[in-house]
């Protein structure tokens, strides 16, 4: 929950975040029983707001001094934290947050460091108005808030049950800024649901192997025995304090030793609406089986079995990206009168996660981060080793809070939105597309493991370096494919017949640096004296193709300003490969150029550059993006 929310809410009088459907977030876990392989699986949807940029970084470690406080280095938020005792180095660890320009704090979503300790925040709970008069949050002057958890723990906690006592520290000490939230915690051997419920009380469960979960925006953790120290961690007034504001709520199930029902006492309610259909449709896709009774039951166990034990990355993926396609009437057996259903995949959702930890692998290669930069529903998940990584994709990292064509996260946002405006012609299509390339990657990632264990055992000095190419190499070679099929699908010639095949992605160790499609363009080195020198064109745009008769091609682009003149590349290759031809004008003055001898029936890629001249060379602005046309005459 951001800050232009928070104000929307304290305007309008609301204490649940579910009163605004539209700005909410989606938790899964599956434990590693229930899976296919064996290994667990958790994430989360974050659902901010379409084009809204989300940067994925690796943060560096750092050196500290003795008494050094942590502090936010967006400055937005004002909590200064302790580092752990005997800390004097930081961990270095990946995240997944929102862009500078944004000026809304850190918002790290995800996350994994080097020790292997990874997390997924934050599901925005909120609390009961009465949780909220118990116990209020403290504000922004002292508080730690959601836009501090996931860079405060990860630089510093070496495994999950640390975290958990990182985080917890820090509430004890300092309170909470705003907001209730649930925090994923994990390891190589275990998994924490860590729930922040008001100002100063949390709780935190161990998250058991043989079950499900699937997490909407409200407090989840039911019954817990709080003297269960190896399963439970709480504040120690989490129960004294309840009691004493007479907002307690007892056990509600036969639980052993349970002594308070976290989600009733600080939630105040059981599942509304939005809130049901998310769990609903999670468990119908995960289990096959439509669980109705979520909407009139007061409270619901969060965890639920999976008896096929089939879960993949794929099908998690399929659910974070789920529009409720599975069902034939979703209206069916939901009650009447609550408004419209929630999806899981919103087109509000700016990224989207998948954690996949295997327990059987070391601490540095145990963790697979699942990254989708905008919504599931229409862009894909790419895998990094995040323990391992010191450098990401440039168009993973590129900071744009306004549209570029360099970054990956426009890329993948562009053909979200054209989706959603033509779900019934390619929307289908792109769906499939995307949940073929996850089975594909998931499916590589086995031989990738092995690739990764060879070099474990053989040079294990080489893992970072191995893991950081591996990354962007897998990460650039999507974003190529993805601005690939944008084009063919933006066509005015599309006949929902792809020629982007996502089986050319080659995702392993032996695959070669993948390049950019629009790489900047370097000024080459001067063979003679030159007399000034020359900027690179801004990038031009392809207005129209069209086929003309005679088996002809004309090539509209858009005029640069300053541009000496242009080259325009075409080829009946996605790749622009050996078979590429450039046609070269030279007058600045002519954006329309008619390509001839073309064959009729073939499917023709363009883009265009300009350039300008600086003496004898050339110096080229960057490719625009890529149009597809089909010769018909």
């Amino acid at each position: 929950m951001k800050k232009v929310l928070l104000t929307m809410l304290a305007a309008v009088g609301l204490t649940a975040l579910a009163a605004v459907p539209a700005k909410a977030c989606t938790s899964y876990y599956v434990g590693s029983d229930l899976t296919e392989d064996g290994s667990t699986l958790f994430g989360r949807t974050e659902d901010i707001g379409a084009r809204y940029d989300k940067v994925f970084q690796v943060i560096p470690s750092k050196e500290i001094q003795e008494g050094e406080k942590w502090k936010d280095e967006s400055g937005y938020t004002q909590f200064q934290g302790d580092y752990k005792d005997g800390l004097t180095k930081t961990y270095r660890y990946t995240a997944c947050r929102d862009s500078k320009e944004a000026n809304d704090g850190l918002f790290g979503e995800v996350g994994v460091n080097e020790k292997g300790v990874s997390m997924s925040a934050t599901t925005t709970a909120g609390n009961s108005a009465e949780a909220k008069k118990a116990d209020p949050f403290v504000g922004n002057s002292t508080g730690i808030s959601e836009e501090n958890y996931v860079d405060y723990v990860l630089c510093q906690a070496s495994n999950a049950r640390e975290g958990v006592e990182i985080l917890a520290d820090a509430i004890d000490k300092n309170g909470v800024w705003k907001a209730a939230d649930g925090v994923f915690i994990a390891d190589k051997n275990e998994v924490w649901y860590f729930e922040i419920l008001s100002g100063h009380q949390y709780c935190a469960i161990k998250m058991p192997e043989d079950k499900a979960a699937i997490i909407p925006n409200c407090l989840v953790i039911g019954d817990v025995d709080l003297d269960d120290k190896e399963n439970v961690y709480a504040s120690d007034e989490v129960k004294t304090l309840a009691e004493a504001k007479e907002i307690f709520v007892g056990p509600q199930t036969d639980m052993e030793g349970a002594d308070i029902n976290i989600k009733l006492t600080y939630g105040g309610k059981g599942y509304d609406s939005g809130n049901a259909d998310r769990i609903r449709a999670g468990q119908y896709i995960l289990t096959g089986e439509d669980n109705t009774d979520i909407y009139t039951e007061n409270y619901q166990d969060i965890f639920f079995d999976i008896p096929s034990r089939d879960v993949t990355v794929e099908k998690l993926y399929q659910l974070a990206g789920s529009q409720y396609e599975e069902f034939e009437d979703f209206s069916g057996g939901r009650p009447s009168g609550l408004g419209s259903i929630r999806y899981i995949g919103v087109a509000s959702s700016a990224e989207c996660h998948i954690m996949q930890i295997r327990s059987d692998m070391p601490a540095e290669l145990a963790t697979v981060e699942w990254l989708s930069l905008s919504s599931a529903a229409y862009s894909p998940m790419v895998p990094f080793y995040g323990a391992l990584l010191t450098d990401v994709p440039e168009s993973y990292k590129e900071e744009a809070y306004e549209h570029s064509d360099t970054s990956a996260y426009w890329t993948f946002q562009d053909l979200d939105a054209y989706a959603r405006k033509n779900v019934n012609t390619v929307g289908e299509k792109i769906k499939a597309f995307y949940k073929g390339y996850v089975n594909k990657l998931e499916a590589d990632q086995k031989t990738v493991d092995a690739q990764m264990m060879d070099v474990y055992n053989s040079n294990p000095s080489q893992l970072e370096q191995k893991a950081t190419d591996l990354g962007i190499s897998i990460g650039t070679q999507t974003v190529n494919m993805a601005k690939k099929l944008n084009a063919e699908v933006m066509s005015e010639d599309y006949t929902l017949d792809f020629t982007t095949d996502y089986n050319d992605i080659n995702y392993s160790l032996t695959a070669k640096p993948a390049e950019p499609e629009t790489p900047s363009t370097q000024q080459p080195q001067a063979t003679e004296p030159q007399a000034q020198t020359v900027s690179a064109p801004a990038k031009t745009v392809i207005k129209k193709l069209k086929n003309r008769k005679g088996k002809k091609l004309q090539v509209k682009f858009k005029k640069v300003s300053g541009a000496d003149g242009y080259e325009i590349a075409y080829s009946k290759g996605v790749n622009f490969g050996k078979k590429k031809t450039t046609v070269k004008s030279y007058n600045a003055a002519k954006n329309v150029r008619t390509i001839k001898k073309l064959k009729k029936g073939k499917r023709y890629f363009v883009k265009v550059r300009a350039y300008k001249m600086n003496g004898t060379q050339k110096v080229y602005g960057k490719w625009s993006q890529v149009k597809v046309v089909k010769i018909k005459k």
